[in-house]
Order: structure tokens, then C-alpha cells, then sequence
């Protein structure tokens, strides 16, 4: 899901079908929850998570993890 925000900001249903969900389940939302607790994505619209509108983008801390994860495979 990570990778999926590289470019920049993404959907909840970009998110889900990058991290090949059919469907909004549990585990997509726990996952996606980790994330965001981890303060590895953050909100667009952070007054208003349930927003149609809202987004998700990397955080600083999110970049640096691609970016280990990246050199680990290339390793």
C-alpha cells in the first residue's frame, strides 16, 4: 500500500485494489489502520476521515520506509 501512495495521494478503493482486495473487508481496514497509527500514511482531510473526498499520502516516515524496503530487495 505503500507504493501505491509513491506518486502522491490515493483513494481508499486505490489503496484496496493495490493491495489486491476484491472488497472493503477487516483486514483491508486493519491494515490500512496500522498505517495510518504507525504514521506511515496520513489523511488528506485529517478534520474529516469519513469524507468521500479523502485521501492518502505518504508521510515522511512512510517514504523512508519504501525507500529501506527498496535497498533491501535490490540487496
Amino acid at each position: 500500500m505503500l507504493e501505491a501512495c509513491a506518486k502522491g495521494s490515493v483513494s481508499s478503493s486505490e489503496l484496496r485494489i493495490a493491495a489486491g482486495y476484491a472488497s472493503r473487508t477487516g483486514t483491508f481496514r486493519q491494515r490500512l489502520d496500522r498505517l495510518l497509527q504507525n504514521e506511515l500514511l496520513e489523511l488528506t482531510i485529517p478534520d474529516r476521515p469519513r469524507s468521500r473526498s479523502q485521501r492518502y499520502r505518504l508521510t515522511a516516515k512512510g517514504r523512508a520506509a519504501l525507500i529501506l524496503s527498496a535497498k533491501d530487495e535490490t540487496s
